[in-house]
């Protein structure tokens, strides 16, 4: 885990350009992550640069930074990888009851299909419920699982997973469709599994019923509830679908149905709790999402999604009663990333945290596809965890337009360099702790006062600014440095209290910090140094440089900010 070290828990010897870390017995140089003096104004580690970097003899770190010119007291931001820290114990003050909280690592399990296998699945993942449709066929080739539907009217294939799910879940698949042709149906679904290969009677065109295990908990209540009914065998005519239950007898549940013809056989039953996406219909875009619980549903939501026929990766998501689809492009344009976007939601009639099996399944209607669809999945991802709800004891609860304000002590998270002006995530996306100091767009001679650009603050307490005035002309040239916020996202600004820099005339190094609790010192125009302020940044924030003097010119080589945590 990242960590900000106190200062307390290392020694600084600057002759020495030494670190001494008094809570460690050995550390490796991988695990020290990020030094900078506040103090100073300067960044003194930085594994990324051969200038900034250092070496490391069990607790003790030789940097390669020249720090003689520095104090032993000033004020470093030391940052570690520490992988035991997650089992180290903070005990609460004034002997209050609490429990230790910890972060649980998100169980992923992916279903890949990189065994080649003719007429099956890799059974160590799935199994096939029954047996292939008639005129279908189903195969692992080429890394994909690929299901052919065939022609055969009322045929169908079911393949489940062995796992189960409950709880949060977010299930990722890449599904890919050769055609989108009337008659002919493909499912991805999370479902409730109630019993393979019961036992049917089909009494009439209207009628089937069904013997359930013994324990199976339905009764009369459940009436006019509905699950899905497939994978038959046996005699008379019948077709895969959701049916309403119409009566309950001991064992026996007769669900109404349509088109059906007498006869025997055996049948699963499933669905009475699902997460589910249909692909049907002669549209390419067109997917549509729905979800279940205990029988009951809203129907279906046709969603507008990326075309089935290049392939996209369909998202499912459900977690606190709320459920959500969502999909991707398989590739991206190189540099723009991979985006998500929302299709559809629901915020009812979402499944309880019941286990849930992953099913496939391709059907043909009560009418024969004019032609072959060929499904083919290129890999499956499931995800499952667990939300927790967190209540702050002898605390009342609130409104939501009532914040509770919260101190965070000991910090850990991690401090970032981004360049002014510059998007938050490519900063993020390129190193999660530290990102390479550069040039931004406020360099270069700056002749008159100006406003930097407007940034807003994600996440982040506090920051230090620093910038490097590589030459100065004219006569009588000043310039100061303010750190403005604004309280209604950049229309109208004010300027932050004491974060400014003196008068500056003469090239170097100077920074504003401005971080709750940092002991205050004021701004001065000398090189290297520093004003530090006790305040939190604001969300909206820029900087204003005001330049004077006659035909003045100030060249910023560097202005970078340090996000605090």
């Amino acid at each position: 885990m990242k960590i900000q070290i106190d200062q307390s828990r290392f020694t600084f010897d600057k002759t020495a350009k030494t670190i001494t870390f008094l809570d460690y017995t050995t550390l490796e140089l991988c695990e020290i992550l990020f030094i900078a003096n506040a103090t100073a104004g300067v960044i003194i580690y930085d594994f990324t640069k051969a200038t900034h970097n250092g070496t490391v003899s069990g607790n003790v770190l030789t940097l390669t930074y020249d720090t003689t010119s520095m104090n032993n007291a000033d004020s470093l931001l030391v940052f570690i990888n520490d992988p035991a820290f997650d089992q180290k114990t903070i005990i609460p003050k004034d002997n209050v009851a609490a429990m230790n909280v910890r972060g649980v690592a998100q169980k992923v399990d992916r279903i890949g299909f990189t065994k080649v296998i003719s007429n099956n699945v890799d059974t160590e993942f799935l199994n096939i419920i029954g047996s292939t449709g008639s005129g279908q066929a189903v195969n692992q080739t080429g890394g994909n699982l690929v299901i052919t539907s065939g022609t055969t009217a009322r045929s169908e294939t079911i393949i489940r997973s062995i796992n189960s799910w409950e709880g949060g879940i977010r299930l990722r698949a890449k599904v890919t469709l050769s055609q989108r042709i009337a008659n002919t149906q493909t499912f991805v679904e999370l479902v409730d599994v109630i019993g393979d290969g019961l036992a049917y009677s089909i009494g009439s065109a209207t009628a089937i019923t069904v013997t359930f295990p013994s324990g199976h908990g339905f009764t009369a209540e459940n009436v006019g509830q509905s699950m899905y009914l497939g994978g038959f065998a046996g005699t008379g005519t019948f077709l895969s679908g959701r049916y309403p239950i119409a009566s309950v007898s001991g064992n026996n549940i007769t669900f109404t149905v349509s088109a059906f013809a007498v006869g025997t056989g055996t049948v699963s039953a499933f669905g009475w709790n699902y997460y589910q996406l249909q692909y049907q219909g002669t549209s390419a875009t067109t997917v549509n999402f729905d979800t279940q619980r205990k029988g009951w549903a809203n129907g279906v939501t046709a969603a507008s999604a990326l075309s089935s026929l290049t392939g996209h990766l369909a998202i499912i998501t459900g977690n606190d009663i709320n459920a959500s689809f969502a999909d991707q492009a398989l590739t991206s344009i190189s540099g723009t990333g991979i985006p998500t976007t929302l299709k559809a939601t629901r915020n009812e009639n979402v499944p309880d945290d019941v286990p849930l099996r992953l099913q496939i399944r391709v059907i043909n209607l009560s009418a024969a596809p004019a032609s072959t669809t060929t499904l083919t999945i290129g890999i499956i991802a499931i995800s499952n965890y667990s939300a927790s709800d967190v209540n702050i004891q002898d605390v009342k609860l609130m409104s939501p337009q009532a914040a509770l304000p919260v101190e965070i002590l000991r910090a850990t998270s991690n401090g970032i360099l981004v360049n002014q002006g510059s998007a938050i995530s490519s900063n993020w996306a390129a190193a999660p702790y530290i990102a390479t100091t550069a040039n931004t767009g406020d360099t270069g001679a700056k002749t008159a006062s100006f406003n930097g650009a407007t940034v807003t603050n994600t996440f982040f307490s506090g920051i230090q600014l620093m910038i490097k005035v590589g030459a100065v002309t004219g006569t009588s040239p000043t310039m100061v440095v303010k750190l403005q916020g604004s309280s209604d996202a950049g229309t109208s600004w004010y300027d932050i209290p004491n974060a400014t820099t003196a008068t500056l005339t003469a090239t170097g190094d100077y920074s504003i910090t401005v971080y709750p609790g940092i002991k205050e010192v004021a701004g001065v125009a000398t090189t290297g140094t520093t004003a530090q302020v006790d305040a939190v940044i604001p969300r909206t924030f820029r900087l204003a440089f005001a330049i004077g003097g006659t035909t003045p010119s100030f060249t910023l080589t560097n202005c970078n900010f340090v996000y605090l945590p």
